[in-house]
């Protein structure tokens, strides 16, 4: 027997507009026989939540779930339809739960366009978080998620890929629906699979060792987004049949770029700014990288500039953008290439909009 009892609570008024107090208690071997509850701000951890959209009059959905240590949780209403973007704070019980974001932006139907999701959150007693969603720069990660929702790998003489192109800037896994794209697989020069941009493509490929080519493109609505409107990757790598029956995860590496842009996706025309790069995947290990290159557009990919990777003493990579005053958006192109020769190069249009 598993119980549990949660709730949200709310203070009426302007102060307490965007503030609430969500509580989750679980029991185990018996349903509840009575609960009295005394919490208190140390009991509690402050979760401030930005939920952004980067188009006029977006809507959207945010579910907060708490679970137990089983991923169990009782029914929860549907969160009320809310203008985006939006700024909310949470305080959430923090003792044997955990806890399930899901931001989703909607359609004039209702429908979801975007979905973006962090799962199973364990918060320390009064502790301050800062969680974003549907913020720029959006494009692949191959750290979003987990393994099994996205990635390439090899069973025989089999070769599955899916590539997730919205993840959002702060790392969380993202979907969206697109008006066009395409996921490909080729090998000297032949196709070998092709499908839907959104889904995993599995194709049977030739026993012996030969480079392949991965694409994945896609484009969104203008009436969804104005921010990376257009996401591709190319991936090429070397794979032959694995001597043994597991599955064999292939050398995939992506870039992030990370930002900090207000929540409607933009950054103040004439500025200068730092644009961390988080590499994930085959070239995300020490002294995995060979080559590292972003060329930056100010005119949606007609031309681009070489920007210069710098790395601190800690490691970490960025680039330095500066903003033309007249430019209305920003646009990336990066190449990587890993020790083991493998390589990506992957362009993000309408990265971020610029803001006068």
């Amino acid at each position: 027997m598993r119980a549990q009892f949660n709730g949200v609570w709310k203070t009426p008024g302007a102060a307490g507009k965007n503030v609430d107090y969500r509580l989750a208690f679980n029991r185990k071997g018996s349903f509840f026989t009575g609960l009295t509850r005394t919490v208190t701000r140390a009991d509690v951890a402050e979760v401030k939540l930005g939920f952004g959209a980067s188009v006029t009059g977006a809507k959207g959905q945010v579910h907060i779930t708490p679970l137990d240590e089983r991923g169990m949780n009782v029914g929860i209403q549907d969160p009320q339809v809310q203008n985006l973007p939006q700024s909310t704070t949470h305080y959430l019980t923090t003792a044997d739960v955990r806890w399930s974001w899901t931001a989703a932006q909607l359609g004039a139907g209702g429908e979801v366009r975007m979905l973006y999701s962090k799962d199973l959150v364990t918060y320390k007693p009064g502790s301050t978080h800062t969680l974003r969603f549907n913020t720029g720069v959006v494009g692949p990660d191959r750290a979003a998620g987990s393994p099994e929702e996205q990635g390439a790998e090899r069973t025989g003489d089999f070769i599955s890929a899916r590539i997730p192109l919205f993840n959002d800037g702060s790392g969380n896994l993202g979907s969206s629906i697109v008006t066009s794209g395409f996921a490909r697989l080729e090998s000297g020069g032949r196709v070998l699979g092709e499908g839907p941009a959104t889904d995993w493509l599995s194709t049977e490929v030739p026993a012996a060792s030969a480079p392949y080519r991965l694409t994945v493109e896609a484009s969104r609505s203008a009436g969804d987004t104005s921010t990376s409107t257009k996401v591709t990757g190319v991936w090429t790598f070397t794979s032959a049949r694995p001597t043994t029956d597991r599955t064999m995860r292939l050398p995939l590496s992506t870039v992030r770029f990370a930002p900090k842009l207000s929540l409607r996706g933009t950054a103040p025309a004439g500025s200068t700014l730092t644009v961390p790069l988080k590499l994930s995947g085959a070239a995300a290990a020490a002294g995995q990288v060979a080559t590292l290159k972003v060329n930056v557009s100010y005119d949606g990919g007609r031309t681009w500039k070489p920007l210069t990777v710098t790395t601190n003493p800690q490691g970490a990579r960025s680039v330095t953008v500066k903003h033309p005053a007249t430019a209305k958006a920003v646009s990336f192109r990066v190449d990587l290439k890993d020790r083991g020769g493998n390589t990506v190069r992957e362009t993000i249009m309408n990265a971020y909009r610029l803001a006068p």
